[in-house]
């Protein structure tokens, strides 16, 4: 297949490599700075637990350079993908899948939610529509990160700590099912793990409950997963916010269980590792803020589900961002 990915830094890298470790696609990436340069004068060099992926993948920041694909896997963050809207006509032939590999709730979520709901999208992840105009839901999937934690070391090369860990499938259960096989088996090939399961959904929130839980409250302290796993009461608030998370999935329809003291209890593994919304403070970049925290909050109003904690959180990490910026 042809493949693009597009938002090739940390963990889109880390895609890219195991893609191209395979030798089955024709693999593009579109990315930027000094990123873009080091891969097109070096290739891209993925650092696995391991071993050492290199690939020579073709790279731009153009997508008309790219081209019509058979696949495109957006690793940009959803706050970030309305500006690339314009992008994605260039990418797509009329066949083409979009597998939208993002934290938090995506832009289109509500697409498939259920008979009771809207197809429409949604305003507070997507502002205006664009990115649901530009792409169109009916031809999108998602894979779920569950583990994957990357960081670019330097410019063209990328490295994770433990093995990717991902999970794909489509808004509406059985779409685009042979693509997304043959995608699950190339990155399983490669030495991830990847599944398909019967609801994208669960994992999705899942893994939402677990984003809602470290991603704000590492802003607010600055402290690393380890960190926060041995500060005093500070697993007794990541829980409130996971349930909270939990109550708001069970409302829409996806029925998780109640395995928060188990999650937060067996750690992160990963104990030195900032997680990525804290890294985007750090480095002057904006925050997944209204994917992982905004949104739940939408649809936690649409349904009346009371969620006092992730409130606190939104107000907390919004006003820590806007701090920072006016500083």
């Amino acid at each position: 297949m042809r493949i693009a990915v597009v938002g090739a830094g940390a963990v889109g890298g880390a895609l890219a490599g195991y893609l191209a470790a395979t030798g089955r696609h024709e693999l593009s990436l579109l990315a930027r700075g000094a990123h873009l340069a080091a891969i097109r004068e070096h290739g891209l060099t993925v650092q696995t637990p391991t071993g050492t992926l290199g690939s020579r993948p073709q790279a731009s920041d153009d997508a008309g350079e790219l081209g019509p694909q058979d696949v495109v896997i957006v690793t940009v963050k959803g706050h970030g993908l309305p500006a690339l809207a314009s992008s994605f006509p260039a990418l797509c032939g009329p066949d083409t899948l979009v597998v939208a590999a993002q934290n938090g709730i995506p832009w289109w979520y509500l697409y498939g939610a259920g008979d009771d709901v809207m197809p429409e999208p949604l305003e507070v992840v997507d502002p205006g529509g664009a990115v649901w105009s530009a792409i169109g839901p009916e031809r999108v999937a998602a894979c779920v990160i569950e583990v994957l934690p990357a960081r670019i070391v330097e410019p063209g090369i990328v490295a994770h700590s433990a093995m990717p860990m991902l999970a794909f499938g489509a808004p509406r259960p059985g779409d685009h099912a042979e693509r997304l096989a043959a995608l699950a088996e190339s990155f399983n090939a490669a030495g991830a793990t990847a599944r398909l399961p019967a609801d994208i959904r669960a994992p999705l929130w899942s893994k939402l409950m677990l984003n809602m839980a470290v991603g704000p409250t590492s802003v607010l302290t600055g402290a690393t997963m380890g960190a926060m796993e041995q500060a005093a009461g500070m697993t007794a608030v990541q829980g409130r916010l996971m349930r909270e998370c939990l109550a708001v999935a069970r409302a829409w329809g996806v029925h998780l269980p109640d395995d928060v003291d188990e999650r937060l209890g067996r750690g992160s593994g990963v104990p030195g590792h900032k997680p990525s919304m804290l890294q985007d403070f750090e480095a002057g970049r904006s925050m997944e803020i209204d994917p992982i925290v905004t949104a739940v909050l939408e649809l936690a109003r649409r349904r009346g589900v009371p969620v006092p904690t992730i409130e606190t959180l939104w107000a907390l990490t919004a006003l820590k961002e806007r701090v920072a910026r006016a500083g």
